[in-house]
């Protein structure tokens, strides 16, 4: 009877064992997946902070431009 028992105990933990490597697999599996949208998220947001400074850059050099403009009729007393 105690082989009978063993037997069984053995088939259950191997049972067990196989289930908990599943869930385990099934985990790693999601978290893979996480792992490759946060990638893609933030190479979009590297591409859109570098827009944003793009643009920055361009509002200083057209204000820039204008400034200088103004300054010149300004000295020129054409304003």
């Amino acid at each position: 009877m105690s082989k009978v028992t063993r037997k069984k105990r053995t088939t259950t933990r191997q049972s067990v064992t196989a289930i908990s490597l599943q869930h385990i697999n099934e985990k790693l599996e999601h978290i893979h997946k996480d792992l490759e949208q946060n990638s893609k998220d933030i190479s979009q947001l590297k591409q859109q902070m570098a827009m944003g400074k793009g643009g920055l850059k361009v509002i200083f050099y057209v204000g820039g431009v204008v400034s200088i403009i103004l300054g010149v009729l300004k000295i020129g007393k054409i304003i």
